[in-house]
């Protein structure tokens, strides 16, 4: 795990690098150098990692009201693409959390697209964040090498940076690979091309608890099968749409064969 140094951003310079990161990760500019200056100024908080003086990660987050509390809204995280899978981004968000209950912050919340399997894990296992809504095309239609003109569905998550739960959590993590024994919402099965799609979907299950089962690498379908991803898209939402509205909760996020080409990705949804 690459140990990079994280600190507070102040200076217009080093706003200008993420600015360069933006467009690297997600093939734009989304917010500028001058933005980010005045939301560290003004409550929010922007934080970089660095690696031998390279920029190669950063957190944006804004300060805002949610609930009628008052939260961070942490709008980005990024980090550069040769630099995945070495712990950045959790020792960002561990950051951004010292930081945020420094200035007396008890929520962080964000959002997320369901169907990246490694933005689900850091959030849901790995940090303990809990999902509260699933919103539609959350964002619109914007260009992104990420989203490749996908609708932008996302859930909203809500990290109680505060809450013994999460202290408890981030003091001892348990692993959560294994999936539950419990109904599968969908029945999958592979493609030609090895990837996963849904045979059918069951909308009607009343379990207590039911899993859902989403590709292990949105991203590559999402460049090699965009029709089979949108498909994947539009069932996922109504899904989480479905049983959100019926009583239901995400309760967690499981893998399985994680070391293995055969990686295989589920929520877990709990009935409340």
């Amino acid at each position: 795990m690459l140990k990079p140094e994280i600190r507070i951003l102040e200076k217009l310079e080093d706003f200008r690098k993420c600015e360069a990161a933006q467009k690297t990760i997600w093939g734009r500019l989304s917010v500028a150098s001058e933005v980010m200056l005045v939301t560290q100024k003004a409550g929010g908080a922007v934080l970089g990692a660095f690696a031998r003086n390279e920029l190669v990660g950063f957190v944006y987050a804004l300060l805002a009201r949610r609930h009628g509390q008052i939260i961070h809204w942490s709008h980005m995280m990024g980090v550069l693409p040769k630099y995945r899978s070495q712990g950045i981004g959790l020792q960002l968000k561990l950051a951004h959390r010292d930081f945020a209950l420094s200035q007396g912050i008890k929520s962080i919340c964000w959002t997320y697209d369901p169907l990246q399997s490694r933005n689900a894990s850091l959030n849901l296992t790995k940090l303990k964040a809990r999902v509260e809504e699933y919103v539609v095309d959350f964002y619109g239609q914007f260009p992104s090498i990420i989203e490749q003109g996908l609708p932008t569905d996302r859930f909203i998550v809500n990290w109680p940076i505060a809450s013994k739960v999460v202290g408890r959590w981030l003091a001892a993590p348990r692993p959560t690979t294994g999936i539950p024994e419990v109904p599968a919402v969908g029945i999958t099965a592979r493609d030609s091309t090895g990837f996963l799609f849904n045979k059918n979907i069951d909308l009607g299950q009343r379990e207590p608890r039911l899993r859902v089962e989403i590709p292990p690498n949105a991203d590559l379908m999402r460049t090699k099968g965009p029709t089979l991803a949108r498909r994947w898209r539009l069932q996922t939402r109504k899904i989480f749409l479905s049983y959100l509205s019926s009583g239901y909760h995400v309760d967690g996020f499981f893998t399985e064969n994680r070391d293995s080409d055969d990686l295989r990705c589920f929520y877990v949804l709990r009935r409340s």
